[in-house]
């Protein structure tokens, strides 16, 4: 186990490099314009929590963008496929630094532990077959919505530092499943004589994976229930939905981008796993 931290006024040409990556691709977050005192401790804490928690999802994907990009470089993929990842690695760098950065300035420095044995995501099989696999899972899907859910936060976000953060996530995630789908469709191509075994192992997968991500949106019913509760809890807004606002951005994202997109790029059985994700929820 290790403990993720953000680094203390160094003058180390890294650090120096780092700040160079954190800022911001567009606007600017004004940390300094911040009080915390202006809010009551309790929703300083609750605020601390989540930001505590968006560190460690960020470092996670950090770790498997980095790890993927390995992968593409030993499968030989075109140089543009690097010069991409590398700026999405960028990016999830910016987040966790972000995230940690946001945990300081509510008053509540956060340094989570991480455990390296869960930073290690491929799945074990072909390194085609789970660059193929873990492109459809963590963009296709998950970067899809994920999106969607921080696009939603922003619209929610009062306080101004928040909103701030969120702006910045937002315009990195929205290039995320873009350029995700992108990969997605040029990995569905048929190359070579275990593409079907490939892709038939690939769709199979398709309901653990909707349920995987049901349940990191906090789905715990169907589209109905998550659509007539209310979407944002009441209290100042540091950037969050309620538990319904990220059911209806997983259900929405589910219905207008991921089932048709994967059907489109070749995984037709995702309109069925849909419909059975959908019936266990009643």
């Amino acid at each position: 186990m290790y403990r993720l931290a953000r680094s203390s006024g160094s003058d180390l040409s890294l650090h120096q490099e780092h700040l160079a990556i954190a800022r911001p691709r567009q606007g600017e977050v004004h940390w300094d314009s911040f009080e915390p005192a202006a809010y009551e401790p309790a929703a300083l804490d609750e605020a601390a929590a989540l930001w505590c928690t968006r560190a460690v999802q960020e470092m996670h994907s950090l770790a498997l963008f980095t790890e993927l990009a390995g992968q593409l470089h030993l499968l030989g993929a075109p140089l543009d496929w690097s010069g991409a990842f590398a700026r999405m690695i960028a990016d999830e760098v910016r987040h966790t630094d972000l995230c940690l950065r946001m945990c300081e300035a509510l008053g509540r420095p956060a340094s989570p532990e991480i455990d390296p044995a869960e930073l290690h995501l491929l799945a074990a099989a072909s390194p085609r077959s789970h660059v193929r696999q873990t492109i459809v899972a963590a963009f296709c899907i998950g970067e899809t919505i994920s999106g969607r859910m921080f696009r939603r936060a922003l619209r929610a976000t009062d306080v101004p530092l928040a909103r701030e953060v969120v702006a910045a996530i937002v315009v990195d995630e929205t290039f995320h499943g873009e350029l995700g789908w992108e990969l997605g469709a040029l990995l569905m191509r048929r190359d070579g004589p275990q593409f079907d075994v490939e892709r038939g192992e690939l769709a199979r997968r398709l309901p653990f994976l909707f349920r995987h991500f049901a349940g990191l949106c906090r789905v715990t019913g169907p589209p109905e229930r998550a659509r007539s509760e209310p979407h944002v809890d009441e209290g100042p807004n540091f950037g969050t939905l309620s538990d319904a606002g990220y059911a209806c951005a997983f259900f929405d994202g589910m219905e207008e981008d991921v089932v048709p997109g994967l059907v489109a790029i070749g995984l037709p059985e995702a309109e069925p796993a849909y419909v059975e994700l959908l019936r266990t929820l009643g």
